[in-house]
């Protein structure tokens, strides 16, 4: 019987050795996320904390590194976390079966589309860990600010997330194409274009998937977007670069 959720791999995070797991969730019920739509989410998370106290007492570099989005940094991240306690509590009681050779039959059978990253830096798990299943899927979007320092296969199939026009350049000389999140109306480079839902908010994650890693597509460009306390927290974050 299909579960909506899996528990995928547990293990010692390659950020910081402390003990992570990833779940992936959505094959029965999918995400409530208008922007991506149906896409198997992935969430990696500390397997000590709760996401939200993690996140608040800056015990998350395990699954987050050094990305200036989170809480303890500039709190700007996107990301509900209340919700993803939910996940992490089932982990704790058990309740996800084990992710396994049926699983990525199923993924290569209806090509399951998926959201490398959900919640947590994709690099914290093994690129062997991934890799079976972003090659079963149809289409995958996938994000990292880890990228100057992570496992540098990840370029085949994650984004570089960059904050500033200088970070972007690095990225993109390493080889890496780039999201980089902009204040409102800010402009773009010659090799950026918008993100395609905030162009047209029908458009969705599953369908578009230009946010792949490499290729010869443009670098992808995204107004910050978010509650305005945190859209405010970004911009003051931007000024002092």
């Amino acid at each position: 019987m299909l579960e909506n959720g899996y528990i995928v791999w547990e293990g010692a995070s390659l950020l910081d050795n402390s003990p992570i797991f990833l779940v992936l969730t959505g094959f029965v019920f999918p995400t409530s996320n208008r922007r991506t739509g149906r896409q198997i989410q992935s969430w990696i998370l500390q397997q000590e904390f709760t996401p939200t106290k993690a996140a608040k007492q800056g015990l998350d570099h395990g699954i987050c590194g050094d990305c200036c989005l989170k809480m303890s940094q500039t709190n700007t991240c996107y990301v509900r976390l209340l919700p993803i306690n939910n996940i992490y509590h089932k982990y704790t009681r058990g309740s996800y079966p084990k992710f396994g050779a049926n699983e990525i039959a199923m993924l290569e059978r209806y090509r399951y589309s998926i959201r490398i990253g959900s919640y947590g830096d994709p690099t914290a798990v093994p690129f062997e860990v991934w890799e079976p299943i972003i090659l079963a899927s149809k289409k995958w979007t996938g994000f990292s600010h880890q990228w100057s320092q992570c496992d540098q296969r990840w370029k085949k199939y994650l984004m570089a997330s960059v904050q500033t026009q200088a970070e972007a350049r690095i990225a993109q000389n390493k080889g890496w194409r780039t999201f980089r999140i902009i204040v409102p109306n800010a402009p773009l480079n010659e090799n950026e274009i918008l993100c395609r839902h905030t162009e047209d908010d029908r458009m969705q994650c599953r369908e578009c998937g230009l946010c792949h890693g490499a290729s010869s597509k443009p670098n992808i460009v995204d107004p910050v977007h978010g509650l305005n306390w945190k859209v405010s927290n970004f911009i003051k974050y931007l000024n002092q670069q």
